[in-house]
């Protein structure tokens, strides 16, 4: 308690300060006066008895001291006379505090950014109520190629039968359709369907009304619809009285039972869910490839592992292998975390953006070190007074430190600010599942841990001249008012930081070149089709559509779409190249060994109609197209891609042999050119594509591929007209160009090169700026041993080669290292990397040579303004 007491008496004192020191003052006058007056009685005259009291009380000041020691915090007093002291010293030097300001909030600003992106996917929690238990379950190919992690509905409800480690599990398949509410027009909507199970794995309450739950999902039920929140706006326009509102979705009449909160995105930027109502009789027997269509998911059961519910599913997977070889015989069940399933992919761009970020922050500290290690030359006066004043050295480095520390804390601040607004602007133009609403955000963690970095930053490069002011010769600087400030020390320690700023500014460099060559190597790459004017049209019909009418109205739909002016031609595909869509299809081939339960061929099938290899510009490199009749025959003939002739008959001809599916024989009468983006990424080498007539198989969605005269822009409206006419009550979905689409699919490798470029656009530009500040400095401190140098006989020449070498030899120990450490560290792009590694010496000889040429320039230029110093204006020069 005494010790409390003592800290808020001292805490007391330090807040009323001025009046402590009056009262202060005011006693030792009382006690003079009081001793003065009693010399005065005791016989001593006026000025002897005031002298007297004088040397009675001892040093005034040093009772002052003395008594604020005691009774104050003389840390935080010092600390605020340093504040106030820093802040003259900032409004004194404003374009010195702007340059600094600047260069920290550069530095900040970027790894505040990217570190808010980095904490938002892979550090913050979900947000879903102990996120840890939810588990993506995927179906994949023991060998070859899967499927996306798309699983059979028959596997789904196997695994619900036969697991022990779930306490509830999800499956979800995305449902796009068309809504009419009332009397409104028809509306495309991003659906999907999902069990009841959903609701249970991701747990979060709705914000008006309930979800769907098992009663709901029973087959033949009324079918019930909760709407996401971004559905609810767009949809409804955030009307709170829609519960319990009709709409018809597809064929179907359904109740709206729920609205889910804003940012609850456990389904992409899905609108609305509606209850799956489906069970185990739905399939038969049947468990073929195609109807590998659902996602799953699972909440693991309390005390039960990853590891030991991926066990859980071996088992499951093992029995099924043995019960189903011929449909379930080359697939198993892999697991991982919701956080994997989601962020995973972007995970390694992601670390190597945030490390490229931190290199970006410490080149900017080492710049903002050299200017604050270069202003400390011209202190050494000051430095030295305060000393010969009684102030130590430990009093004059704290001052330096909080001079530093306000100085990285204004940057900081200006930072933040700036990732604020950068964050806003990635929030919604990030690629993928990055830019979903809601996803990157900054919150308080973020912008103490920005806080934190400003303040450690700031005590970093202080370090640097506080460690030269402990330098000072106080004899001599006081003499003489040099400016030079440790002398061959304080040069050796600006090109140390110099060479670590070049190679710092190379490992950038390189990075940037190796991901830019990648982007370009993707880019260039033959796709396969011509996605110039080419125009994308989605269209749904309900999933319950007759086949006929399927038919008939994707006919209709193509007939006046051909004969729209500006077209040239047209054709429909289920899903066009670079979207993310995966059926996978098992044949055997009448030219390869029947094996039971072994299907020889795997590959991805596309449903396609219409003028569609004209329309989207894939050439026919053998047989014929499909015909009118090939779209209504009962054993439709298949067209298949070079890949699947490669790798399943690489030395004879397809044309005229079968696939065999289901007792059925499927002639093959045509070899069309790869397509990129098909059975992959667009990265990924193109895998076996069997196409199927799309009237035949009866595909109830596609897309209209519409290759144009004109903008492809301009016929967008009139192709919503045309299927408005044709039927009233179907909509259309998204219309955009292959462009876009293309686009898309290389967003987030471009964005990778952007930032990495950006950069090291931003250290090359602090690389010479910190160098032209040596060169200059190195001259101005010299300007005297350039006279004498003169005078002895060196040419102007001699003089300009001597600061050359002087600031390009710890450049080129920085260039040789940050090779060294480049071979290591962009070792973690391998990933982002297409057609190129990332020890590739064309690119690191190419950066070299970036970098080099500005450094020479930002040295030529102070060394040749010193070469031609006047030798007799240089001898005069103190």
């Amino acid at each position: 308690m005494k010790t409390l007491h003592r800290f808020l008496i001292r805490l007391r004192n330090l807040v009323t300060g001025r009046r402590g020191d009056q009262r202060l003052r005011e006693e030792l006058e009382g006690y003079l006066a009081r001793e003065a007056e009693a010399n005065i009685q005791a016989g001593a005259s006026e000025e002897e008895a005031r002298r007297q009291a004088r040397m009675k009380l001892g040093a005034a000041e040093a009772i002052r001291e003395q008594y604020h020691a005691e009774e104050g915090l003389p840390l935080l007093e010092y600390l605020a006379q340093d504040i106030r002291f820093s802040l003259r010293q900032m409004r004194r030097s404003l374009g010195f505090t702007l340059v600094v300001v600047l260069t920290m909030a550069l530095g900040i600003a970027a790894t505040t950014t990217m570190f808010t992106v980095v904490y938002s996917t892979l550090l913050r929690s979900l947000p879903y109520p102990q996120s840890e238990r939810i588990v993506a379950i995927h179906d994949t190919r023991i060998t070859g190629r899967s499927a996306g992690g798309l699983m059979t509905g028959p596997r789904f409800y196997d695994i619900a039968a036969r697991n022990r480690s779930f306490s509830s599990l999800a499956i979800l398949y995305f449902d796009e359709s068309t809504l009419i509410a009332g009397k409104k027009l028809p509306v495309y909507v991003k659906g999907a369907g999902a069990n009841a199970g959903f609701w249970d794995v991701f747990a979060t309450a709705p914000m008006l009304g309930r979800v769907f739950d098992a009663r709901d999902d029973a087959p033949h039920a009324p079918q019930t619809v909760v709407l996401s929140y971004p559905g609810w706006q767009r949809l409804f326009g955030g009307d709170p009285n829609v519960i319990g509102e009709q709409v018809k979705l597809g064929q179907q009449t359904a109740t709206i039972v729920g609205v889910m909160p804003q940012g609850f995105s456990a389904s992409g930027d899905v609108e609305l869910w509606h209850a799956a109502q489906s069970n185990t009789n739905d399939w038969g027997n049947y468990r073929g490839d195609d109807l590998r269509d659902a996602n799953v998911f699972g909440r693991l059961r309390l005390g039960v592992t990853l590891a030991q519910a991926q066990g859980d599913l071996d088992r499951i997977g093992e029995q099924l292998r043995r019960e189903y070889p011929s449909s379930d015989g080359a697939w198993r069940f892999t697991s991982e975390t919701l956080r994997e399933h989601w962020y995973g992919n972007v995970q390694p761009a992601l670390v190597a953006l945030l490390i490229a970020s931190a290199l970006l922050l410490m080149i900017a500290c080492i710049n903002v070190a050299n200017l604050l290690l270069s202003r400390a030359t011209t202190r050494q006066r000051e430095v030295a007074l305060r000393r010969a004043l009684g102030a130590s050295g430990r009093r004059v480095a704290f001052q330096f430190c909080v001079e530093s520390v306000l100085l990285a804390l204004a940057g900081g601040g200006t930072g933040i600010l700036l990732a604020f607004v950068l964050t806003r602007i990635a929030a919604t133009s990030l690629p993928g599942i990055l830019g979903q609403s809601g996803t990157i955000h900054m919150d308080g963690i973020v912008t103490g841990v920005a806080l934190l970095i400003s303040v450690a930053t700031g005590i970093v490069f202080g370090v640097v001249p506080v460690l030269e002011t402990r330098k000072v010769q106080l004899h001599s600087a006081l003499k003489q008012g040099d400016t030079r400030l440790g002398g061959a020390a304080g040069n050796w320690l600006r090109s140390v930081l110099v060479g670590v700023q070049v190679g710092l500014s190379l490992v950038l460099l390189v990075g940037a070149s190796l991901l830019a060559e990648s982007l370009w190597n993707l880019m260039k790459q033959p796709l396969g089709f011509e996605p110039e004017h080419l125009l994308t049209v989605r269209v749904l019909l309900p999933w319950d559509t007759t086949p006929e009418a399927v038919a008939n109205f994707y006919n209709d739909v193509q007939q006046r779409i051909e004969n729209l002016p500006g077209v040239e031609a047209a054709g429909q595909i289920s899903a066009p190249p670079v979207t993310d869509f995966h059926v996978r299809g098992s044949f055997n081939a009448d030219w390869l060994p029947q094996v039971a339960n072994q299907p020889a061929v795997s590959a991805e099938i596309r449903n396609i109609a219409g003028n569609l290899l004209v329309a989207i510009g894939t050439p026919l490199l053998a047989g014929r197209d499909f015909s009118a009749a090939d779209q209504i025959s009962t054993v439709p003939p298949f067209l298949v891609n070079e890949a699947l002739v490669r790798e399943y008959l690489p030395k004879g001809d397809p044309i005229g042999h079968h696939l065999l599916l289901d007792g059925q024989a499927h002639e093959i009468v045509g070899v069309v050119a790869d397509v990129r983006g098909v059975s992959g990424t667009i990265a990924a080498e193109p895998g076996p594509v069997v196409y199927w007539p799309a009237n035949a198989h009866g595909g109830w969605h596609r897309y209209f591929l519409v290759r144009t005269k004109v903008p492809p822009e301009q016929l967008a409206k009139s192709i919503r007209e045309q299927v408005y006419q044709s039927d009233p009550q179907q909509s259309v979905g998204e219309i955009g160009t292959m462009d876009q689409l293309l686009g898309d699919a290389v967003a987030q490798p471009r964005l990778n090169a952007a930032i990495v470029v950006s950069f090291a656009g931003v250290a090359l530009l602090l690389a010479c700026i910190g160098i032209y500040g040596v060169v200059s400095y190195l001259a101005a401190q010299r300007t005297q041993e350039i006279g004498v140098r003169m005078a002895l006989g060196a040419t102007r020449a001699d003089i300009t080669r001597f600061f050359v070498r002087r600031a390009m030899v710890p450049a080129a120990i920085g260039l040789a290292t940050g090779t060294m450490v480049s071979l290591v560290v962009n070792r973690l792009l391998r990933s982002q990397l297409y057609g190129v590694q990332p020890d590739d010496l064309r690119l690191y000889l190419a950066s070299l040579l970036v970098l080099l040429a500005p450094l020479l320039v930002a040295t030529l230029r102070p060394a040749i303004r010193a070469g031609k110093t006047e030798p007799m204006e240089a001898l005069r020069t103190e």
